[in-house]
């Protein structure tokens, strides 16, 4: 019961920080960096259909991300690929959902969480060309943001697990629909590729939110300690009896004359009279009357 009271106190005040509030308005419309990103793709989109209906492929060429990299300093393609968008007719669809996704993303958890979680993302497809071709020597390319849009797609869902898509199922359900088709799409057209960079961003999507959502709570473990926890060192333990027990036993089964012998020496000429192996005798009887008192 804390922890959800806590949770929604936490909620509340990410609703009212800068990181989750607009940088502004124009128009009346609010600014976010969703809302800067979708321009940036729309932009992506005129620019790409402009550039393949001139001819201009070495522009595109220059933007989309190919291995073996060439120049190898060419590193602005990690990002640039996803603006060369072709249009078509789901173009608008696809343009609403990232803004959307992008958008609830941003306003619960920060810019700063969605940030990290798109570079996340599209790092992913050239990561997956980059170890086919290291590993298969094959080349490969990433082009649009297909995996971006899927990833978003999970990511948002893990956020709002049970939130109603077009008010009637919830978007876990949804979201589940939709990586499964795909999965097919990629299945049909034999392209182990596109799948493999699809299940990752799913993947990524929503191990990152999970984490994100976790770090609100106050006894959070971070994934680095729990990985190191898994190989810390366990310490053994070892039953060890209690070194008096066998002594105590020993002395409840010592002869009642031997013990009337050594009173009776004590009475007569004293403790200073005994030798260090009757000493020890006493001290075992000894110890033997008070644990039989104290039980």
């Amino acid at each position: 019961m804390w922890r959800a009271t806590g949770y929604v106190f936490v909620c509340m005040a990410r609703y009212l920080s800068g990181p989750t509030l607009p940088f502004g308005k124009w128009n009346g419309i609010s600014i976010y960096l969703a809302t800067i990103l979708t321009a940036a793709m729309v932009i992506g989109i005129i620019a790409t259909t402009v550039l393949m209906a001139s001819g201009a492929g070495l522009v595109l060429n220059a933007l989309a991300f190919t291995m073996p990299l060439e120049p190898a300093w060419s590193l602005w393609r990690l990002f640039t690929y996803t603006l060369i968008q072709q249009p078509s007719f789901f173009t608008l669809f696809s343009l609403f959902f990232f803004y959307w996704f992008s958008a609830g993303i941003e306003t619960h958890l920060g810019r700063g969480v969605l940030t990290r979680l798109l570079i996340l993302l599209v790092l992913i497809p050239p990561a997956v060309a980059a170890i086919i071709y290291w590993t298969l020597h094959v080349g490969g390319s990433a082009v649009g943001g297909y995996s971006l849009t899927c990833g978003l797609l999970v990511a948002f869902a893990t956020l709002y697990p049970n939130t109603e898509a077009m008010g009637w199922i919830p978007f876990k359900w949804a979201t589940f629909a939709c990586i499964f088709f795909g999965s097919l799409m990629f299945l049909i057209s034999h392209d182990m590729v596109g799948l493999t960079e699809l299940l990752l961003s799913c993947a990524a999507g929503f191990a990152y939110i999970r984490h994100a959502k976790e770090a609100e709570y106050d006894d959070h473990v971070s994934p680095f300690s729990r990985v190191k926890e898994l190989f810390r060192r366990k310490p053994k333990f070892r039953v060890v009896p209690a070194p008096s027990t066998a002594s105590y036993h020993e002395t409840l089964n010592e002869p009642a004359s031997e013990m009337d012998t050594l009173l009776d020496k004590i009475a007569k000429s004293g403790m200073s009279s005994l030798t260090t192996k009757e000493k020890a005798t006493l001290e075992r009887a000894r110890e033997a009357l008070i644990r039989k008192d104290q039980r």
